[in-house]
């Protein structure tokens, strides 16, 4: 079995290949975007992108939409931590952290669509904190991987090789889901 996953992330590509190894299905990366309204809930993010870039290739798809939200604020960065990142920085969030609560999660929503069906949606959620200081600046990894401690452990998920992350992450957990789903489907 061959899945497509909408992604211009090489990184959430790579985690999603390996974690679908393990269910012998085979992963493609479509490097696209499609509109993301940011106002809306994460779910809405991918229903829309999903049933959007679904019919636009006429093939089924997945995507996923992750937030990460820091227990101090509510919500926050939530949907838009890329964003925020990019804005900011990590002086930045460690300014907004400071004296505060670092308790965050990171939340995945992701979506399969086949064409002419409504998306199915699939969630994971993985809770730690925000460290502070950076770590593993050399390491080529996404930004909050240096800085997001998991539940359970003592190092950042930078530090992690990506069979140990994708055996907890909210990301595995939301694309495990979606194979047992498929693999359901298939035998049906």
């Amino acid at each position: 079995m061959k899945i497509s996953f909408v992604t211009t992330n090489k990184h959430k590509f790579e985690e999603l290949k390996a974690v679908l190894a393990e269910f012998d299905i085979e992963v493609e990366q479509i490097k696209a975007s499609y509109p993301e309204d940011k106002e809306d809930l994460m779910e809405q993010v991918a229903l829309k992108g999903a049933k959007m870039v679904s019919t636009k290739l006429n093939k089924a798809i997945v995507l996923e939409d992750t937030g990460l939200f820091f227990e101090a604020y509510t919500g926050f960065p939530g949907a838009m931590p890329k964003f925020i990142f990019e804005k900011i920085g990590y002086d930045g969030i460690f300014r907004l952290l400071k004296d505060k609560n670092r308790n965050a999660y990171f939340k995945t929503v992701a979506a399969y669509c086949e064409p002419g069906s409504e998306p199915v949606l699939f969630e994971g959620m993985m809770k730690g904190k925000i460290t502070e200081k950076v770590y593993d600046e050399q390491k080529e990894a996404m930004p909050y991987d240096r800085i997001f401690v998991p539940i359970g452990y003592d190092v950042t998920i930078s530090d992690m090789e990506i069979e140990t992350k994708n055996s907890f992450s909210q990301r595995a957990q939301a694309f495990k889901k979606l194979a047992r789903y498929l693999l359901d489907k298939e035998s049906e």
